[in-house]
């Protein structure tokens, strides 16, 4: 927590206002959620995202210092297709980030690439923070991937990185994305 500092309070509306901004105009996640069968941006993420949404969570907007060292110890979202596709190889669950990058169909991802070799100079990161202290990403993977690998690489990377992060009352980081089975 020593790499956060916080700059201001967030609601929920205003965190998926910065979320709509940065994703929803990227014709690759159009093209995900229409082939999805959903009608809009809002209505997909509001699906991918439901356990967020409703829970009495306060979010606070923070910069993250040193992001370099710090991101890379984040473990990642529990997202369905990354806990199916990239995780079970890894013996913590879910992985810390610098673990993750490891996996190469992570680090030769074509979009953790393109973020890593065009990342922009100012993003926001979405995250919980468990009941230990550990920061799992619920928003952000591809980014966080991208800093990861540039720490593993020793890439310098200048941005500024804010993360909008709450502290999440379960022992378990919350299960986002499509495809869970309720069992």
């Amino acid at each position: 927590m020593s790499n956060l500092e916080k700059i201001k309070d967030l609601s929920w509306q205003d965190i998926f206002d910065i979320w709509r901004k940065s994703e929803e105009p990227l014709e690759h996640w159009q093209k995900l959620w229409k082939e999805k069968g959903f009608t809009s941006w809002e209505a997909w993420r509001k699906a991918t995202h439901a356990n967020l949404r409703g829970q009495e969570l306060s979010w606070a907007l923070c910069k993250v210092k040193n992001p370099v060292e710090e991101i890379p110890n984040w473990r990642g979202g529990m997202f369905h297709a990354w806990a199916k596709w990239f995780y079970p190889v890894l013996p913590e669950q879910p992985p810390r980030l610098k673990d993750l990058v490891a996996h190469p169909g992570v680090s030769n991802h074509w979009y953790v690439r393109e973020i890593l070799n065009n990342f922009p100079g100012q993003t926001t990161i979405i995250a919980v923070r468990l009941k230990n202290g550990d920061i799992v990403v619920v928003e952000g993977m591809h980014r966080c991937c991208s800093i990861a690998l540039a720490a593993h690489n020793q890439t310098p990377l200048k941005s500024n990185i804010t993360v909008a992060v709450a502290d999440w009352p379960f022992d378990d980081p919350p299960r986002l994305g499509l495809g869970w089975s309720n069992k």
